[in-house]
């Protein structure tokens, strides 16, 4: 166990996204103020140890690595559409409305996120292949 000392208005940082904060004290008493992120449960002891007995305690942590992997999966298409396709100035962007897929193809759903991934692996070719042409003398 790590034993500190704290002064009131001094804190400490819990694996760098929690700040304990000594606001009081009162002889043998001592009020602590806690900053947590949205998903930190924090209880004192005795309604942990009740809710480890009833077993309401979370059995899985909050954070999913799949979860965050489709997240960012998601911001790169975002970004693609905002930053390439949008401005195309036609009105429609070829990953969201496909003329080629019949006439006025709308896509929705994962069908979208293949198109957007085959659009932005189109264009990163296109650029490499423009950039290695500059490039020879």
């Amino acid at each position: 166990m790590l034993m500190l000392s704290r002064n009131i208005g001094k804190a400490v940082i819990i694996g760098g996204n929690i700040r304990v904060t000594v606001a009081q004290v009162n002889g043998c008493q001592v009020r602590l103020g806690i900053e947590a992120p949205r998903g930190v449960i924090v209880d004192r002891e005795e309604i942990h140890a009740r809710r480890v007995a009833e077993g309401t305690t979370e059995k899985e942590p909050v954070f999913s690595i799949d979860d965050h992997v489709r997240m960012a999966a998601d911001a790169r298409r975002y970004r693609w559409l905002r930053d390439e396709a949008l401005s195309t100035g036609s009105g429609f962007t070829p990953a969201v409305y496909d003329r080629a897929g019949g006439i006025g193809t709308v896509r929705v759903g994962e069908d979208l996120d293949q198109r957007i991934d085959s659009a932005i692996r189109h264009l990163t070719k296109q650029q490499v292949t423009q950039d290695t042409q500059e490039q020879k003398p």
